[in-house]
């Protein structure tokens, strides 16, 4: 076993940095349980919506902004050059692969009617699937990627880096924080560049190797995600939950992602089965990202339309569906692995055949 990670040149990887990227993919679907129930929707009352609520900021924050936060780390020297902008076809391929995946199943098996014309208009929109948002995003963060990195590496001073990083902030994340409830107390024209500060904090990040005490990132973190639950137990009764500190992409998101990551990207693992695992579904995350939306739409609906009595009764229901989604994405994209790298080696095979006369 361990001679085949060596193989795989695993050993030479950062364990804590695949870490971060499973406990990414594992995020973005547990995320979806709120997104697919009704989380939002629901009378905050009870233990097990509490619990749901205490949990939820954790998957949220640790969800999509690790993904940015890791593009940052591990793009932080990419220069213009055609070797780097070729690898964008690698990401485009795999869209396009579940997009018409996403296709074929929305039409056999949720009815949908899809046209020819309709099936590329929705790929290139893309909506074909709902959470491909993301790789639209990241196009754009990829192409400007160099970019940024002539400009992060132009400045010379730590402590400037650091104010870039704070307007940045307070651009991006501050105001889904302040401006609510019909205030409008700050700028936030740039609120929806938050992809950039997340991008220069895993810059930061990766240059200079901040770490904090365990006990200080979870106390952080478990701070935080108390703040709008033990709000509403005490203030709000009979309404659905009040979020106090605000989305993801706010202030409270960004200082749970960091804090996590912190916490999470020099963790050593000497287990070498456990390494296996982790690199396995770190390679896999997107692919698992693009396809995890089909078993969303099966178990979802499956489990709501035969156990849903309440939010907080369904809340048990977490694990299984959660796990049961996380699994089949993974198998999916660890098969769509495997079939392009037989196809891949036999056109290379054929390309390398003798002509014979």
């Amino acid at each position: 076993m361990k001679k085949i990670y060596q193989q795989n040149n695993a050993i030479q990887r950062v364990a804590g940095l695949d870490i971060v990227r499973c406990f990414a993919i594992f995020s973005v679907i547990a995320g979806h349980f709120a997104l697919h129930t009704n989380f939002k929707k629901e009378i905050f009352a009870g233990t097990s919506m509490f619990l749901q609520a205490s949990i939820a900021p954790v998957f949220y924050a640790c969800g999509v902004p690790f993904f940015l936060l890791l593009t940052g780390y591990f793009n932080c020297h990419r220069k213009i050059e055609k070797t780097y902008f070729h690898k964008i076809w690698k990401v485009l391929f795999a869209y396009l692969f579940f997009s018409i995946i996403s296709i074929v199943f929305r039409n056999l098996y949720l009815n949908e009617p899809f046209s020819i014309i309709h099936s590329i208009d929705m790929i290139l929109r893309f909506n074909v699937i709902p959470y491909a948002w993301y790789i639209e995003m990241w196009i754009g963060l990829f192409l400007l990627t160099p970019f940024l990195n002539i400009m992060y590496h132009g400045i010379q001073n730590k402590t400037h880096k650091q104010i870039l990083i704070g307007i940045l902030l307070f651009l991006t994340a501050l105001p889904s924080f302040l401006n609510r409830y019909g205030l409008h107390l700050i700028p936030a024209y740039w609120q929806t560049c938050y992809p950039l500060t997340l991008y220069f904090i895993g810059v930061y990040i990766y240059e200079y190797k901040p770490k904090i005490r365990p006990i200080y990132g979870l106390l952080i973190i478990i701070v935080i995600c108390l703040i709008n639950p033990i709000f509403n137990l005490l203030f709000i009764h009979n309404y659905t939950l009040i979020q106090i500190t605000g989305d993801s992409s706010g202030l409270f998101g960004f200082a749970i992602a960091t804090t996590m990551f912190l916490l999470l990207y020099q963790v050593e693992i000497s287990s070498v089965l456990s390494k296996i695992i982790f690199v396995k579904t770190s390679n896999l995350s997107l692919d698992m990202f693009l396809c995890c939306w089909i078993f969303d739409a099966i178990f979802y609906n499956y489990f709501k339309s035969h156990y849903f009595v309440s939010q907080g009764q369904f809340g048990k229901y977490f694990f299984v569906v959660v796990s049961l989604v996380f699994i089949c994405s993974f198998a999916v994209a660890w098969l769509k692995e495997a079939i392009t790298k037989t196809i891949r080696a036999l056109i290379n095979k054929i390309m390398k055949k003798p002509v014979v006369s």
